[in-house]
C-alpha cells in the first residue's frame, strides 16, 4: 500500500509541525526551569548577603559599642585625674598662702617693738633696768617709730 506523495509531503509538513511545538514547547520549559532556578539562586544569594551583612553590621555596632565603652572608661579615668590634680593644686596653693601669710605675719613681728623696747620721741630705744640706749639701722641712724611699730625691722 503505498501512500500518495502529496499525502507523504503532508505527514512530514504535519510532523515538522508538530516537531517545531514540541520544540518551541520544551524551550520554553527549559527556559522557564532555567529562569527559576537563577531566581532561587539569586534568592540565596541575596539571603546570605543579608546575613553576613547582618553579622557584619552586628559586629561592627559591638565594636563600636566596647570603643565607647573604653572611651567613657578613658574620660572617666581623665576625670578623676584631673580632679585629683586640681585637689592636690588646691592644697598647694593652701600650703603655699599658709607660709606667705605666716612670712608676712613674721615680717610684720620684725617691725614690733618686744617688752625691752620703747618709742620715745618717734626713735626706739631698748630699756634694760632703768638704762636707755637707743637702736641703731643698718644704715647707723636710729631707727624711727611710731606708737608700738619700727619704720624697719628689728630683727
Amino acid at each position: 500500500m503505498a501512500m500518495p506523495l502529496p499525502w507523504k509531503i503532508g505527514a512530514v509538513v504535519a510532523g515538522l509541525i508538530v516537531a517545531g511545538f514540541a520544540w518551541n514547547g520544551l524551550s520554553r520549559y527549559i527556559a522557564a526551569r532555567q529562569a527559576d532556578e537563577i531566581i532561587r539562586e539569586s534568592a540565596r544569594s541575596a539571603a546570605l548577603e543579608a546575613q553576613q551583612a547582618k553579622a557584619h553590621a552586628r559586629q561592627f555596632r559591638e565594636k563600636l559599642a566596647d570603643e565607647l565603652k573604653q572611651q567613657r572608661e578613658d574620660m572617666s579615668n581623665l576625670h578623676q585625674e584631673v580632679n585629683e590634680q586640681a585637689r592636690q593644686y588646691q592644697a598647694q596653693l593652701r600650703v603655699r598662702m599658709d607660709r606667705q601669710r605666716e612670712e608676712e605675719l613674721r615680717r610684720q613681728a620684725s617691725y614690733r617693738l618686744d617688752r625691752n623696747q620703747q618709742c620715745a620721741g618717734g626713735i626706739v630705744f631698748n630699756r634694760t633696768g632703768s638704762s636707755f640706749k637707743q637702736v641703731i639701722g643698718k644704715d647707723g641712724r636710729p631707727i624711727a617709730c611710731q606708737g608700738d611699730t619700727a619704720k624697719e625691722p628689728l630683727r
